[in-house]
């Protein structure tokens, strides 16, 4: 296949390969839009112990297509979350506050543990009442709540997709004293090509030029939340 001139004079690549590099550089910059949004609001006060529990699921029963956060009545397009899924996901969390003092990841056994003795005492006990009275057995000054809505699988591979990575979970730092909800984010996202999306041409710079798993895009918005919530703290 001859090569083209290009404007410099030198030859340059055949059309059908200079538009594969240039779709490859395009998913390179934006594979996507991948949007974490933290709520505005002040600086946060000093909290030297926050509980992190593992991911929670949301209830999504059979044909159900949307489910709202009774914290935030945030609505998110929503699908059937397996203990796998979450799994996975709270794996990624814990792992992005280990090192930090003022986090505390809590174990799953130890939570469910909680749970049953928490329900036992109150078996009509609130979302928030639950999670405030984990922070108390704990010694919390605050909990860390993600709940996870919906966690769809690319259908593909890294290079070529039939059904790109979907992911959707919101985040609340709740202060266990009064039940104040402190600071709130969310990510909602399905990858898109950067035909479908020039919004957002920073948001994947640092990955490489691939369709993403959705343990992948779940990470990206927990990094992006986190880093909101870390800069919000003294």
């Amino acid at each position: 296949m001859a090569a083209h001139p290009s404007r410099t004079g030198r030859p340059g690549p055949p059309p059908a390969l200079a538009l594969a590099m240039a779709l490859a550089m395009a998913m390179a910059l934006a594979a996507g839009c991948a949007r974490t949004r933290p709520a505005p609001g002040p600086p946060l006060p000093d909290l030297s112990r926050i509980a992190v529990l593992p991911v929670d699921r949301a209830s999504v029963r059979p044909g159900q297509e949307k489910a709202t956060c009774a914290l935030s009545d945030t609505t998110f397009a929503a699908s059937e979350v397996n203990p796998e899924q979450a799994e996975a996901v709270t794996r990624v969390l814990f792992e992005l506050v280990e090192g930090d003092p003022r986090f505390r990841p809590v174990p799953e056994g130890r939570c469910l543990g909680l749970l049953g003795a928490l329900l036992a005492a109150d078996v009509k006990a609130t979302q928030l009442r639950l999670i405030r009275a984990f922070g108390r057995e704990l010694g919390a000054d605050a909990v860390l709540y993600v709940k996870l809505f919906r966690f769809s699988e690319r259908e593909g591979t890294a290079y070529g997709v039939r059904r790109p990575a979907s992911v959707a979970f919101n985040l609340h730092l709740i202060r266990v004293a009064d039940g104040a909800v402190l600071w709130r984010a969310a990510f909602d996202e399905t990858q898109k090509p950067v035909s479908e999306n020039l919004l957002a041409l920073d948001t994947y710079r640092r990955r490489a030029v691939r369709w993403l798993t959705a343990a992948e895009l779940a990470r990206m918005g927990l990094e992006a939340a986190l880093a909101d919530l870390r800069r919000r703290l003294p």
